[in-house]
């Protein structure tokens, strides 16, 4: 990595170790009993709690977003960490205690900037800020930079805020406002922040599940290092076993086969194997299922759009770990009193909901999962705090987002039931919907298995390696009170709800615009919480597994199925290992060409004219309410570069996405039909009228407009305002409102 990426990414570094020590005393709090007292949740917390500061601020218009105001917020967010520490009983700390925990979190942040140095690097081998969602990601972004109060205006459609959850696109703008660094090189560094984030919590959860547990701490502590790599690598760089298609002769396009109906005979298999992995793409292991997404986050790292799902992935974990610390803490005759790890749990779900919206109620539903199993255990007088605390978590999350739902209005236009009898085709009942007929689609079973098999095997493993005797099978209420921890428990809750979260399009999905691809967003939104749940299970029982595989068994059954169930976990677990090494490969040119972390150095060779342009408009001091007009595109184009790239509205950007937002194609087609009035009209009066009721101060003549408009009347720019900007064939003409 050349010095400049280099001191880039470790100025970046240096801003989010800012916030994430002034959110480390909160973390002790939350965390107090974990190995690490929670130093790798902290730049998460900080992250979660400086934004949203910030952002509640900005709405009501009490403060700007200036650096000033961010170095406020994580003073805040200092002073309430430290005024929530517990009173330490004299005595109770010690030297040697403090140098322990000094030196865990040197090596900690020595991992993260590792990890983050790392993923920089691969991201700098195709840092291209272009295809898939990196024009609507970045544009949040820089409309955010640019805005003084918010909501922040939709750069594609003003006058109008964000209709999207966009708060982590705002945690983006932030770090990149005080970090003093360009949008266009801290795109691709948050990328690997978050990459490094999944990383290191994933690795503590992993290492904290490992080290509470009996069956492991009756060893040596590097079982429960290995426990937390484990973690760390099946959530961040695994994939599912649709790999399995890189050893047979694959398919082509979208017509997928069953794999052992193309599998080749070994001699051939041995010979054609360099070319089938070659061969192998690896997106396909995220549209496998005929009109659907089942994406996960090694994915999401490699094609490297930063949407709200990506964003969202430290927020997930810090749930995680939250859910679990809060089971750690219980006891069996008492309901929750921390109320401090309940709210920041009802922070985190109104943030979850900013930021991904799906996930807010995920994560409510999941601890409220966790709350009715565990007060079923204990007496009933109980059940009433248990209620309050669900309650807390629910209020505070309501309040956290209410900033943000007063100016959302959600394009999920209701609960649609899949395969609806049609009797009830074409109508509804309360919240339930029935479309018609052919909205039917379900999941062939050995599909779900390709894509989730792994994680239900190594869920069969987890309940191998507690059950010592079949008996206790028949008795389920036994085996829960017996055989498992508190720990336990959990990750028995995580599985049963990742299960469901799989199972719900199967039969329900979120009705939105796309017809065929009706419960595409269902699943992608759905799965990839699941995904990362099942991950933590999966290490955690594969762990436990291998320590009862080292175990004498008394019972030769026993044995015998131990070792049957190794043979068929070493080949699924090396699928999923292994995606990896096909998606970063493929995508980052073998790792060949390394071209820096700036994402715009396409735009300048492929556009060189436009590009100037586009610089020489991020210079101009323009007010609020302004816009600039070019030619709108379809979405995933490199149209609306300049409205992306600059942060200053356009009257219409992506017209698929913004139907979406919208709710209606009504709210585009008027937009669209201006834009081509306004390059091809001859009437200048009706394209001034135009201009006028858009607040249009720059037109922009360039490349793509001249091959969208082969009629433009170019002529009436010079009567409308002048030549304010030229280079080569791109022309900005200004005018005075």
């Amino acid at each position: 990595m050349p010095l400049t990426d280099f001191f880039q990414v470790l100025r970046w570094w240096g801003t989010l170790f800012l916030v994430g020590s002034a959110a480390y005393p909160l973390a002790k709090r939350l965390f107090p009993n974990w190995h690490d007292a929670g130093y790798f949740f902290a730049k998460s917390i900080g992250l979660a709690m400086v934004t949203w500061v910030v952002y509640v601020l900005g709405m009501a218009k009490i403060a700007p977003f200036t650096i000033i105001t961010i170095s406020g917020a994580i003073i805040g967010v200092f002073v309430v960490g430290v005024v929530l520490q517990p009173r330490v009983v004299k005595g109770e700390s010690s030297d040697r205690g403090w140098k322990k925990t000094t030196l865990t979190i040197v090596t900690e942040e020595i991992i993260f900037l590792f990890a983050l140095l790392f993923w920089s690097w691969i991201k700098a081998h195709e840092p291209s800020l272009r295809g898939l969602e990196k024009f609507m990601d970045y544009g949040f972004m820089q409309s955010a930079l640019r805005s003084t109060y918010f909501p922040p205006p939709d750069m594609w459609y003003p006058p109008f805020p964000i209709n999207y959850y966009y708060f982590g696109h705002l945690m983006t703008a932030l770090i990149t406002k005080l970090s003093g660094l360009d949008l266009m090189v801290t795109f691709n560094v948050m990328l690997s922040t978050i990459f490094a984030l999944c990383l290191t919590m994933s690795y503590s959860i992993g290492f904290q599940l490992m080290s509470t547990s009996p069956f492991v701490a009756a060893r040596k502590r590097l079982v429960a290092v290995i426990g937390g790599a484990l973690t760390a690598y099946l959530v961040t760089l695994s994939g599912n076993m649709q790999t399995i298609y890189a050893f047979t002769q694959g398919y082509t396009g979208e017509d997928v086969v069953p794999f052992w109906t193309i599998l080749w005979r070994w001699g051939e298999f041995l010979q054609r194997l360099p070319e089938g992995l070659q061969r192998y793409w690896y997106a396909n292991a995220t549209r496998f299922i005929p009109y659907t997404i089942h994406e996960f986050p090694s994915y999401s790292f490699v094609v490297s759009d930063i949407h709200g799902h990506v964003l969202s992935i430290p927020f997930v974990l810090l749930a995680l770990g939250l859910i679990i610390a809060f089971v750690q803490s219980l006891t069996k005759e008492k309901a929750p009193t921390d109320f401090v790890l309940l709210g920041t749990y009802g922070f985190l779900v109104g943030v979850l909901l900013m930021t991904n919206a799906l996930d807010g109620p995920i994560y409510f539903g999941l601890l409220t999962f966790v709350i009715v199993v565990f007060a079923a255990r204990q007496p009933k007088k109980t059940w009433k705090q248990w209620g309050l605390s669900a309650g807390l978590v629910l209020l505070v999350a309501a309040l956290t987002s209410l900033p943000f739902l007063l100016h959302f209005k959600s394009f999920v236009n209701g609960v649609a039931v899949n395969c609806p009898i049609p009797f009830f085709a074409h109508s509804r009942i309360g919240p339930l919907l029935f479309e018609g007929v052919e909205k039917c689609q379900r999941s062939p079973l050995w599909m779900l298995w390709v894509l989730w098999g792994f994680f239900w095997f190594c869920g069969g493993l987890f309940l191998f390696s507690k059950v010592d005797k079949i008996k206790y099978l028949r008795d389920i209420k036994t085996l829960w009170n017996t055989k498992f921890t508190h720990t336990e428990h959990v990750l028995l809750l995580f599985f049963f709800f990742a299960f469901a979260l799989i199972i719900f399009p199967e039969f329900f999905y979120f009705k939105d615009i796309y017809p065929q691809h009706f419960r595409s967003n269902t699943m992608f939104k759905l799965g990839y919480q699941a995904f990362i749940m099942w991950s933590i299970i999966s290490s955690y029982a594969i762990v436990h597994f291998f320590l009862l595989a080292r175990a004498r068994i008394a019972s030769v059954a026993r044995r015998w199925a131990k070792k049957i169930l190794i043979l068929l976990l070493i080949p699924q677990l090396f699928f999923v290992v292994i995606y990896p090494g096909f998606s970063v490969p493929s995508y980052f040119g073998r790792l060949q060409q390394y071209d820096g972390l700036n994402g715009s150095t396409w735009l300048a060779l492929e556009y060189p004219d436009d590009y100037a342009a586009i610089l020489w408009l991020r210079q101009q001091q323009v007010p609020d309410g302004i816009t600039l007009v070019e030619a709108d595109g379809d979405s995933y184009t490199d149209y609306e570069r300049f409205s992306v790239f600059t942060g200053i509205p356009t009257i219409i950007g992506w017209a698929v996405h913004e139907w979406l937002w919208r709710g209606t194609y009504d709210a585009v087609s008027p937009r669209r039909e201006d834009v081509g009035m306004i390059y091809e009209s001859e009437d200048i009066e009706e394209t001034r009228r135009i201009l006028d009721h858009y607040k249009v101060r720059y037109i922009i003549v360039g490349v793509l407009e001249r091959e969208k408009y082969p009629n433009i009347a170019e002529w009436k720019f010079a009567e409308l305002g002048d030549i304010v900007y030229q280079s080569g064939e791109t022309v900005i003409y200004g005018r005075t409102n």
